[in-house]
């Protein structure tokens, strides 16, 4: 018969039920799965304060140093912003769709965030970092809300760019160009970049980190009311990823969420995430974090993986 005592210290050793639902998630993963699972009063992580690329998640966190800058009324939501063809990037962009073969535009901040959020529309997210004055304003945003554990270092059209082993240049305006050089660039240099963007901590979060920033969004301490029922809304709009958080989410809550994902080199993908905030009818709510790092696995067990999160930590089906 085990003592008091020792009864005591392995109960606070083993691991929980839904801890070892998640180290078996991610055992299938084939990478390291980083978790951040908050509701009030309780919270249950994997691999807390490991390091995890944030990729396109980091367009939510300039949406929302951009709506700090409306609330204190540097701009508003739907006042006319001139775009140029300068200010396209790469990736997915729809806004190059909506340029078609002009050279400028207006744009609106309601559009960006929109676009940015709901289809990770990479010239969007670039264009907002640029008006807040650089990718400064986001670690400092970061940092007047007490958010430690997270960078966001570069703008898409960097970060794209440099984990091919390319450096951005304006000719990359037009995709055949820049597709054309990634298509030159040796194996080598791929491997090289691939390789220092798996290890570095540049442009990463950790699970803790992204949750913190999460809770605070969800708890009202971030922005406005306005401001926070607008971007929960927008979030809830996604249209990436529905194989993933969205996937494992019980009737009866609603998801406001995130997605981003890397290039995969060699077999190996650097980044498969999704990150946000479930709510149901009754006023509850339940923070999701789930960010997959050095996954060898398909696409399709990468997002399950995701689901699976979300399963857990909600008892979904």
């Amino acid at each position: 018969m085990l003592s008091l005592g020792l009864w005591v210290l392995l109960s606070r050793v083993q691991p929980t039920s839904i801890e070892s639902q998640l180290a078996a998630i991610e055992a299938k993963a084939k990478g390291k799965l980083g978790v951040a699972i908050i509701r009030p009063g309780s919270a249950t992580y994997l691999h807390k304060n490991d390091r995890f690329a944030v990729e396109s998640v980091m367009k939510m966190v300039v949406s929302m140093a951009v709506l700090e800058e409306v609330d204190k009324g540097r701009w508003t939501l739907d006042q006319p912003i001139l775009f140029r063809r300068t200010d396209l990037s790469v990736s997915v962009q729809p806004l190059a769709e909506l340029l078609g073969k002009r050279d400028r535009m207006n744009v609106t901040l309601r559009q960006c965030i929109e676009l940015t959020v709901t289809q990770s529309c990479s010239a969007s997210g670039d264009f907002m970092v640029r008006k807040l004055g650089g990718i400064s304003k986001i670690n400092a945003f970061l940092r007047r809300h007490g958010i430690a554990g997270m960078s966001i270092d570069r703008q898409e059209r960097d970060l794209q760019t440099g984990v091919i082993g390319l450096k951005w240049k304006d000719a990359y305006l037009d995709p055949k160009v820049f597709d054309a050089d990634v298509a030159r660039t040796p194996k080598s240099v791929q491997d090289a970049a691939f390789k220092r963007y798996l290890k570095e901590t540049r442009d990463t979060t950790t699970p803790a980190a992204m949750g913190d920033l999460l809770l605070k969004l969800v708890k009202g301490q971030l922005l406005s009311a306005k401001s926070t029922a607008f971007l929960l809304g927008v979030m809830e709009r996604t249209e990436t990823g529905a194989d993933r958080l969205p996937a494992g989410v019980p009737s009866g809550w609603k998801l406001a969420h995130k997605t981003g994902t890397s290039r995969t080199w060699q077999g190996v993908n650097c980044a498969t995430n999704d990150v946000g905030v479930v709510r149901n009818s009754k006023g509850e709510w339940v923070v999701l974090v789930a960010l997959l790092r050095g996954s060898t696995a398909s696409a399709d067990d990468r997002a399950a993986a995701l689901a699976g999160v979300a399963r857990t930590a909600l008892g979904g089906r």
